[in-house]
């Protein structure tokens, strides 16, 4: 999306100066009228400010992407590692589940399984600030 963004305020940067352009041209050859410099005027107008509006939100909007990335790796990886941590206590309860049969250990397990849904969706919410991380951690535990 971003890059028919991008690639729109490109088209509309462009008509800007190329009307800016047509128009200094025309006036080496007559003289406009009023209306005619009036529509150009606004055709500019209109063209650049959205042009560089879109431009430079979806500027802004990287920028802050990399400003916060190096925060939001270490708060992914502490992410990952609580994932991980409750895996490993939800593998020991089935161990203690097959050991010693209780209804209790049920009652755990279903609030552990609670926990990791929670972390499996927190993980997949971090894939739109740090994609290579998510990526990188997928490879290495398949069943993340």
């Amino acid at each position: 999306m971003d890059v028919v963004q991008n690639w729109f305020s490109f088209v509309l940067l462009t008509i800007c100066v190329l009307t800016a352009v047509t128009v200094v041209g025309l006036t080496a050859f007559r003289e406009l009228t009023t209306f005619e410099v009036g529509l150009l005027q606004l055709l500019i107008l209109a063209t650049g400010l959205l042009g560089s509006y879109i431009f430079g939100r979806n500027a802004a909007r990287a920028g802050a992407v990399e400003l916060v990335k190096p925060h939001a790796r270490a708060a992914f990886r502490r992410v990952t590692a609580l994932y991980e941590s409750q895996h490993r206590l939800s593998n020991r309860i089935e161990e203690l589940k097959r050991e010693h049969p209780d209804h209790r250990l049920d009652l755990i397990q279903a609030l552990v399984n609670e926990q990791i849904a929670t972390g499996r969706d927190a993980l997949e919410d971090w894939r739109d600030i740090v994609p290579e991380e998510v990526e990188e951690i997928e490879r290495r535990q398949p069943g993340i």
